[in-house]
């Protein structure tokens, strides 16, 4: 039996009433936006806590000293441009707290959905036990995804592994040696070893080479 919610989310209906509204705030803001890119942004000062600090402290000794603004600041921009900081900063956060708020409805109805499913698989596997018709094929399809896909090639160490082994080995709490060997492709291919030999009742060689490099 699925647990009950403590709170329910809203309709859907509601839902994508505040998506339609979000969008068109998104879209106002979109003539204000900058459509800076990664690069750009590393570009711009971005604010911290330490460079806030800085900033108050710039403007409250301006307001006392301002003889020492260049010719085209002055202490009105300052307080404007300062003004606009802290509410796109309250923008940010209000949109930060919004994201959070969805995100946990979405958790909420995400679990409410998949619970569906988990039933009417429970259901159907009980019928495909029971050979009831069709039952057995659809048990069949949902079950694929349960299905594990089984180990990886086993055949080699992995990079964990060896790693492991080796810091096992550099403590002392291990006895045995790890050889990793590399030769570059040339013309006749390349060739890469991994030798993880442990010294206990038996040792384990493990190679591998890579595929001849394309003519």
């Amino acid at each position: 039996m699925r647990r009950p919610d403590p709170n329910l989310p809203p309709s859907v209906e509601r839902v994508n009433a505040i998506s339609e509204e979000l969008l068109s705030v998104i879209q106002y803001l979109e003539g204000y936006a900058a459509n800076l890119r990664a690069l750009d942004r590393q570009r711009h000062n971005g604010v911290g806590l330490k460079r806030l600090g800085f900033i108050e402290a710039a403007f409250r000794l301006s307001t006392k000293f301002p003889q020492y603004f260049p010719h085209w600041l002055n202490t009105a921009k300052f307080q404007n441009d300062l003004d606009l900081f802290n509410a796109v900063r309250s923008l940010v956060e209000v949109c930060r707290s919004l994201e959070e708020k969805a995100w946990n409805i979405n958790v909420e109805a995400s679990d409410m959905v998949y619970t569906d499913a988990l039933e009417y698989y429970s259901q159907t596997q009980d019928a495909a036990r029971r050979r009831v018709d069709s039952a057995e094929s659809i048990y069949n399809e949902l079950h694929g995804f349960f299905r594990s896909h089984g180990n990886r090639n086993r055949d080699e160490p992995t990079e964990a592994e060896v790693e492991r082994d080796v810091k096992a080995l550099l403590k002392g709490k291990k006895d045995g040696k790890v050889v990793v060997e590399n030769v570059k492709p040339k013309m006749s291919g390349g060739k890469h070893k991994v030798i993880d030999e442990h010294f206990t009742d038996s040792a384990e060689f493990k190679e591998t080479e890579s595929m001849n490099s394309e003519e």
